[in-house]
């Protein structure tokens, strides 16, 4: 080998993995969000920045009672972007920041009581919550301090329901209004003035005893649309729709295509729950036009990859992180061909919505962990994280899968194993130039699994990156059947040379990767490849 061209080939290895932990130009990147990785983290739940919005009404704010707010604003988001900057996300994802009901709930029966601190309870979809805001930390402050450190930020947003409470209590507040949802300056109430038939009033048609929109009616999506324009105009650059299923489809496809017209490179992505229904939840990805330009970004929506998450126990990925099978990944990896276009679909470990990863029925170890991120950021999709995995959180049933991050966590961070893997997983997700590219956007084809070994080639502009992973105790040998040559591993920096005539067999490392690239590739000019 000549160690002086093995020596230049890792040196522009390092100089261009690092050019995005370094930190990018203070300015929003290239509009394809395969370039994004996303930390999703709920407001009231990451850092309390200002404590004076944080009991309103007097009667929401309990700490250490989940149900209730625990203080999280933009303040303390806007003072701890450097954090999730240094992990190395480039966009995050908010709950929803409209303004919610005033106060806690409490049910008719007064054995159950709650708060909207999730933000998934809309009292007025045009008005920013309160217990958000400050003096200087604004939803506007926010974007704007996030876009100058190179973050994007993505708005999670309701259209199927409103707040619930058609059980209340006399005790909460909002009694009298229980059935009256706000925006754009109008008013609309369930139970007492529904003339304009805004809502559903069928049996079955609600979710829970949420106040469900009419999908039906042409001046509720017309409605939704100001609205939304409105957050689309104030700098937002990409919306998570709630509870997808729940609407008609004609619906979307009429609100679709309003927010792409207002807004050029707008992605898009749904919640569309199951487990395994491949044709339904794939036929949300084909609502839009075929022909929009730059189809991921202009054109209908992507979808939360929920087969393929590890959000709860019984899910078949998380069982194959504890121990199984990654035969099994196979199994929901074949029905990419019904996506619109699989690299567009926004990949998770765990949710908001059930237990963590780390949960009390199934404790996870931190190489389980370790196995779950090398999954998620070197497979199709765009990777996310739900906040608290960097210190694997634990987490049961909610709201106990929503606990404070605070000062506390995010310090203790900075020693845990899974937070530095984290940051070594977005470098090379991040990395400059035409090898990395490939792992954003490259279309995935499945060569080989077994039980802790997975073996696939990711395809993007006519070049391949070729993708080992091993969840096993032990290193493992795969024979690879590449072509003999140089190749740079993106995973550990090292060259590797596969003579003539002799077996390709690649070394993977117990709870690690290999990430094969041509070396000539890393000869490239690093930057962004389009």
């Amino acid at each position: 080998m000549n160690i002086n061209k093995i020596m230049l080939a890792l040196s522009l290895l390092i100089i261009c993995s690092s050019a995005y932990a370094r930190g990018r130009n203070p300015a929003v990147s290239p509009a394809d969000f395969r370039n994004e990785t996303i930390y999703f983290l709920m407001t009231d739940r990451f850092a309390d920045g200002d404590p004076f919005n944080n009991n309103i009404y007097g009667d929401e704010y309990k700490p250490g009672n989940l149900r209730y707010y625990q203080g999280g604003d933009f303040k303390g988001l806007i003072d701890n972007l450097d954090y999730i900057k240094d992990m190395g996300f480039t966009a995050i994802w908010i709950t929803p920041p409209v303004m919610q009901p005033e106060g806690r709930y409490v049910n008719s029966g007064e054995n159950y009581d709650a708060t909207g601190y999730h933000g998934y309870w809309a009292y007025d979809f045009s008005v920013i919550d309160p217990h958000l805001e400050s003096p200087g930390a604004t939803y506007r402050d926010l974007i704007n301090a996030a876009h100058s450190k190179g973050i994007k930020i993505i708005q999670d947003i309701v259209l199927n329901h409103g707040h619930g409470g058609d059980v209340s209590s006399a005790k909460t507040k909002w009694h009298k209004e229980k059935g009256a949802v706000k925006g754009l300056g109008k008013s609309y109430d369930f139970w007492n003035d529904d003339k304009d038939k805004w809502y559903n009033h069928e049996p079955g048609k609600a979710l829970a005893d949420l106040l469900d929109f009419n999908d039906n009616n042409p001046k509720v999506l017309k409605w939704f649309s100001k609205i939304y324009k409105k957050y689309q105009d104030m700098g937002v650059d990409a919306f998570r729709i709630d509870t997808v299923i729940w609407m008609d489809k004609t619906f979307w496809k009429g609100f679709l295509k309003e927010m792409h017209k207002n807004k050029k490179d707008f992605f898009i992505f749904g919640e569309v729950w199951t487990g395994d229904e491949y044709e339904m939840i794939s036929s949300y990805t084909r609502l839009g036009d075929e022909k929009g330009e730059g189809s991921g970004m202009n054109s209908g929506m992507s979808v939360l990859d929920m087969p393929l998450s590890a959000m709860s126990d019984n899910h078949i990925m998380n069982g194959v992180f504890k121990g199984g099978n990654y035969a099994d990944a196979l199994k929901i990896l074949q029905n990419d061909n019904l996506y619109r276009d699989p690299t567009y679909l926004v990949t998770f470990l765990d949710n908001h919505d059930k237990p963590r990863f780390n949960s009390p029925y199934s404790p996870a170890e931190e190489k389980q962990y370790i196995d779950g991120l090398n999954f998620y950021y070197l497979s199709r999709g765009i990777p996310c994280v739900y906040y608290g995995t960097e210190i694997q959180m634990k987490g049961g049933d909610d709201p106990d899968n929503r606990a404070m991050l605070g000062p506390d966590g995010m310090k203790a961070a900075k020693s845990n194993a899974v937070y530095n893997h984290i940051k070594k997983l977005n470098a090379i997700r991040h990395g400059a130039g035409p090898g990395y590219d490939i792992i954003r956007k490259g279309r995935q084809t499945n060569i080989h699994a077994e039980k802790d070994i997975l073996y696939f080639r990711r395809d993007y502009a006519g070049r391949t990156a070729y993708v080992f992973l091993n969840k096993g105790d032990g290193s493992a040998t795969v024979h690879s059947g590449l072509k003999s040559g140089k190749y740079a591993d993106l995973y550990s920096g090292n060259v590797i040379e596969f003579e003539k005539d002799r077996p390709a067999d690649v070394l993977v490392p117990a709870h690690g990767a290999a990430v094969l690239v041509s070396q000539d590739l890393m000869f490239a000019k690093c930057g962004n490849s389009k």
